[in-house]
């Protein structure tokens, strides 16, 4: 006989909020599909706590998916394994970005590296990187992020997902020509000192490249000391540098400031929510606070 802490381990449980926060469905309305239509129904825990797994997550997907994009719920009780599964090939026929997020999810869940870097490859047929990126690649992770901050996947399951993304920024990154310093203005990258979450960065660092920008790329945890060599070694026309959370034990408006110490008089760019609480920044300093402007940066070169 199984135990019920082994069967049900904090790496496949998931709680009703849980589900509503990863699908959009509220709690009650889940409530009432188990009860009308027998949907799915998951074991309880003691205190009848509902208690789902990676399994019922996954058919919740796609019950979530077909009842957003205009299935009654009815008929989807009604439906077979197969027959959702039919439905949701139709949908993505139609290009509907949130579908392919969820497959993602799926393969990450099963470590199915196979089927991943495949739907991966059937994207980049008919989509520009870029908008694979921004639509697909970049909302994925903020969902897997979600699924591991509320400890319903382990980190190993995270990192197998971000390397599978990162080495494809990568792969995109080295298909484009090398840009040559005289092209345009040079840009220094770096993410700084205790920020190892790159993928934002390499972003970046595609997208300079692709409207050829040459760029010169420190990556993560950059001191301020290699920070001030590589400005006086390269003299960057602009220095861009994206933190996510800080954990340098400076507050935004002391970074900014110790950050445009090493920089010296070169332009220094801050984006990222790290960076979100620095209000008094100084001279040479620009926040950038969105995805579209950090965007309209990377292609222009102008806030």
């Amino acid at each position: 006989m199984v135990k019920f802490k082994d069967k049900y381990n904090w790496l496949n449980q998931f709680t009703i909020r849980d589900i509503e926060n990863l699908t959009g469905i509220k709690a009650h309305t889940l409530r009432t599909w188990e009860k009308r239509y027998g949907i799915i129904i998951p074991p309880t825990l003691p205190g009848k706590h509902r208690v789902y797994d990676n399994n019922d997550l996954k058919h919740i997907l796609r019950i979530s998916l077909l009842y957003h994009y205009g299935f009654k719920i009815s008929k989807i009780a009604d439906m077979s394994v197969e027959e959702m599964m039919a439905a949701t090939i139709q949908i993505e026929k139609k290009s509907n970005f949130e579908v392919f997020i969820n497959r993602l999810i799926e393969f990450s869940i099963d470590f199915n590296e196979q089927e991943f870097k495949q739907l991966v490859a059937e994207l980049k047929e008919t989509m520009d990187q870029k908008d694979l990126i921004i639509h697909v690649l970049f909302p994925f992770l903020v969902k897997l992020g979600q699924l591991w901050t509320i400890n319903s996947i382990s980190p190993v399951q995270e990192h197998f997902a971000s390397t599978l993304v990162r080495n494809e920024l990568i792969r995109s990154i080295n298909a484009l020509p090398l840009v040559q310093r005289s092209a345009g203005p040079l840009v220094l990258l770096f993410c700084p000192h205790n920020e190892h979450h790159e993928l934002p960065l390499l972003f970046c660092n595609y997208l300079l490249r692709k409207n050829k920008f040459p760029t010169r790329y420190l990556g993560v945890n950059a001191s301020l000391e290699s920070i001030d060599q590589a400005v006086k070694k390269t003299q960057p026309d602009v220095v861009l540098a994206y933190l996510i959370t800080n954990f340098t034990d400076s507050t935004a408006n002391d970074l900014a400031r110790n950050l445009q110490k090493a920089c010296g008089e070169t332009k220094l760019a801050l984006a990222g929510p790290g960076f979100g609480s620095a209000d008094a920044l100084p001279e040479k300093t620009t926040s950038i606070r969105s995805l579209n402007k950090l965007i309209r940066f990377c292609e222009t070169l102008s806030c």
